[in-house]
């Protein structure tokens, strides 16, 4: 039997290696979508079909400036009279070198993309790794732009990323497109100080609006915002001034109660510095690949926000509240305030389903996460300590444990704890963390619990369908015949969960296939309605022949079926 077409297209996409977004150049997901596609796509004119919306869906341009490279898969989709498929536009500039407007102009028309009325592309993407584009040529930037414009009639969502933030501020060569199509822009992705440079009062269209560098050279104006707060549906502010938050949104003195009337969803990344400071804001999300420096150490007076930080810098009287009465996810990351305060401005939204908080212990005190203000709205929480926590942190964790799970009507909860090396095991839920958490349905924990911590976990989760676990700390076991031994010595266990049916586990470093093992197959057995389990890649095949072993055993004869039906795949990580 055949598959359906859109479940082919699925499955396509699926077993693609890795997505555009994780690869540092365009150039490298160019070869390696060409590789995966093209043998796909000569195996019959139904995977043909299937394989050739993928390629051509999005049009990749790589141009280095510092030699005569090139690569993109424009002149492809042209040859083969694909270019009704694409839908967006990726280009991305890298080299040590600066390029002129005109080089860059015969660089996408020798790619093939000028002098062609891409009418389905709606998106344009464009990553800039390189020194500035000069821009002593101001006609020749004008053309660059036009013919961009003629070849993108129906553009409406363009994100402009540099990261060299830093030093190239301001030169953002795509500003003649934008404010030509600013009527027509729904999403837009630029620096805080473009935006006054477009008119805010003629992005009539914006709905989606990330702003990066708010604390840069040019920072974002206060009150910017006002002239959105019809239209804006959802809102990111990257590197903002803790200090001045409020004055971007509210209104000004003696004017009518601001209200951001379609807004759904607002994320705000604080200010902070990091020992790589020209890359500080590009790496605002990795948490834990560079070491951050303490929040009291932000030195807002290189920046021109030194204005302090007391107890009214967020609901200023003469700035007012503004509203969000349709918010329904708040994002807030490294917040260097007082983040309890802080959060009282959105207790006021009704319909908040979900909230996001990140940041060092110090900026995320465990009674600031008393959140009974959102109840019973709140659904979802997601909580990440940033950096590593100290064996002598147990306390910290323990209290921030005890206020995260007494949101009692909570359904979804992501929580990460991450030790330092030589941390201490034993670390435990006190049965009193859950009592309250009876209706959450998905979880996900990065901490070092070992495996009573884990099953006694679950018995206190009576709905718990998913579970997502990292860094777990688990006893190793040597081989699977001695688990086996082990198994049969020991009086049945009671199911730990009957409400489990998706397991997702991610062990520490060093635990290795040994601690995958041991763990898994003692959880498999007490987890009598799971049938889909996750682990890391070097782990799967190791566990589906463990599972074999086991069930050939008849250690668990009672589950043999269910045991033989678990689906053990790769964790995307």
């Amino acid at each position: 039997m055949e598959l359906p077409d859109d479940v082919l297209k699925l499955i396509l996409e699926k077993e693609q290696p890795v997505s555009l977004d994780q690869y540092s150049t365009p150039a490298a997901a160019i070869q390696q979508r060409l590789q995966w596609l093209i043998p796909a796509a000569s195996v019959s004119r139904r995977w043909r079909s299937a394989c050739e919306a993928q390629l051509y869906r999005t049009l990749l341009v790589q141009i280095d400036t510092d030699s005569a490279q090139m690569a993109s898969n424009v002149a492809l989709a042209l040859a083969n009279g694909k270019a009704g498929r694409a839908r967006q536009l990726c280009i991305c500039i890298s080299g040590l070198a600066a390029i002129e407007p005109a080089e860059l102009q015969r660089r996408l028309g020798e790619a093939g993309l000028l002098g062609t009325v891409w009418a389905g592309v709606g998106r344009l993407h464009v990553t800039q790794q390189s020194q500035e584009l000069r821009r002593r040529d101001a006609r020749a930037l004008g053309r660059l732009n036009a013919q961009l414009a003629q070849a993108l009639p129906g553009l409406q969502h363009v994100a402009f990323g540099d990261l060299l933030t830093r030093h190239t501020y301001g030169r953002v060569w795509l500003e003649p497109l934008l404010r030509q199509r600013q009527h027509a822009l729904r999403s837009l992705r630029v620096f805080s100080d473009v935006l006054p440079r477009l008119r805010p009062s003629e992005l009539v269209a914006i709905q989606r609006l990330h702003i990066d560098g708010v604390t840069f050279r040019r920072p974002l104006r206060p009150g910017a915002l006002r002239l959105l707060a019809d239209s804006l549906q959802e809102l990111t502010l990257c590197s903002v001034p803790h200090d001045g938050v409020w004055e971007l949104f509210a209104s000004p003195p003696g004017a009518q109660e601001l209200v951001f009337a379609q807004l759904r969803r607002l994320e705000l990344v604080f200010y902070w510095e990091s020992s790589l400071v020209p890359q500080a804001r590009s790496i605002a999300r990795a948490d834990g690949d560079f070491e951050p420096k303490s929040s009291s150490s932000s030195s807002d007076e290189d920046y021109g926000h030194g204005k302090g930080s007391g107890p009214g810098y967020m609901a200023s009287t003469i700035y007012g509240r503004p509203r969000f009465p349709e918010l329904r996810a708040l994002e807030v990351r490294r917040f260097p305030g007082q983040l309890g305060q802080f959060l009282e401005l959105f207790a006021g939204s009704p319909h908040l389903r979900r909230l996001v908080l990140a940041g060092l212990s110090d900026e995320l005190p465990a009674a600031a996460l008393d959140l009974a203000q959102f109840r019973p709205r709140l659904l979802a929480l997601s909580v990440r300590v940033v950096g590593a926590l100290q064996p002598a942190d147990h306390t910290y964790a323990h209290a921030l444990l005890g206020q995260v799970f007494a949101t009692a009507e909570l359904q979804q909860l992501s929580l990460s704890l991450w030790f330092a090396r030589g941390r201490q095991s034993g670390f435990e839920f006190a049965p009193e963390y859950t009592q309250l958490a009876g209706a959450l349905r998905t979880l996900r924990l990065v901490a070092p619990l070992g495996e009573a911590a884990v099953a006694g976990l679950l018995r206190q989760l009576p709905r718990l369908t998913d579970l997502a676990l990292e860094e777990l700390d688990p006893e190793p076991v040597p081989s699977v015949a001695l688990l086996i031994q082990r198994l049969r010595g020991a009086p049945p266990a009671a199911p730990a969960s009957t409400s489990l049916v998706r397991l997702s586990v991610l062990c520490a470093e060093g635990a290795g296939a040994a601690g995958h093992r041991g763990l898994l197959l003692r959880l498999v057995c007490a987890l009598p309605r799971l049938y889909a389990l996750r682990v890391a890649a070097d782990a799967v095949a190791e566990l589906r022949k463990a599972v074999r072993a086991l069930v050939t055993s008849g250690v668990a004869a009672q589950q043999a079926a269910q045991l033989q039906g678990i689906r053990v795949a790769e964790l995307e990580l």
